[in-house]
């Protein structure tokens, strides 16, 4: 009887988790080609708890461009950097969210080589090779593990395993400035961004 009960109060607290998740999907229109990024920030500036995977996140130089060109990753994630051509290249960024006390020079590494990175900081890290100066990159280090990357044609986006409350979401595209709009998750949420103006 007892173990009965334990169950069925397991079973209803299990449920109760599950029906606080939903998910948050839209469409970004940016007027210029390529992905954009939303993630989600905590609304009420304190941050949330991130999981970090231990595998790492790969950023790798192909054809003379970091590929892929937009990574989106969690506070606490390591990216690891591959030079995958020829020629050697480096990798640096000027700041991170715009705070140049973030700046980083991994250096200059042969092909077959690579470099990794913790990144603790929250924000946009522009990537740049000071080799090769038409090559750029982005890494998108994201506050909370809700994030993601938005149809490259339609624009559309959606992000699962969101808990219900509020949030501010953030839309973000490559040479637009960034938009951003507070939501409340209850279930299901949509949220559209026009980054054309």
């Amino acid at each position: 009887m007892q173990r009965n009960l334990i169950t069925a109060v397991v079973t209803v607290i299990a449920c109760s988790i599950m029906t606080h998740a939903g998910s948050v999907s839209g469409v970004v229109r940016a007027g210029s080609p390529g992905s954009s990024i939303v993630y989600l920030e905590s609304a009420n500036a304190s941050p949330q708890p991130v999981a970090v995977t231990s595998k790492p996140y790969i950023m790798s130089q192909q054809r003379m461009k970091f590929t892929p060109r937009i990574l989106a990753v969690p506070v606490g994630a390591t990216v690891v950097f591959k030079n995958e051509d020829s020629p050697a290249h480096n990798v640096f960024w000027p700041s991170v969210g715009g705070d140049k006390k973030l700046a980083h020079n991994l250096g200059t590494f042969l092909s077959g080589q690579q470099r990794s990175y913790q990144f603790d900081h929250p924000g946009i890290a522009p990537l740049l090779c000071n080799v090769h100066p038409e090559m750029e990159g982005f890494i998108i280090v994201s506050s909370t593990p809700y994030y993601a990357e938005s149809d490259e044609v339609l624009g559309l986006y959606k992000m699962g395993n969101v808990p219900d409350g509020q949030y501010k979401a953030i839309a973000w595209h490559a040479g637009k400035k960034i938009a951003s709009k507070i939501i409340s998750v209850h279930g299901d949420a949509t949220v559209d961004f026009d980054l054309t103006h």
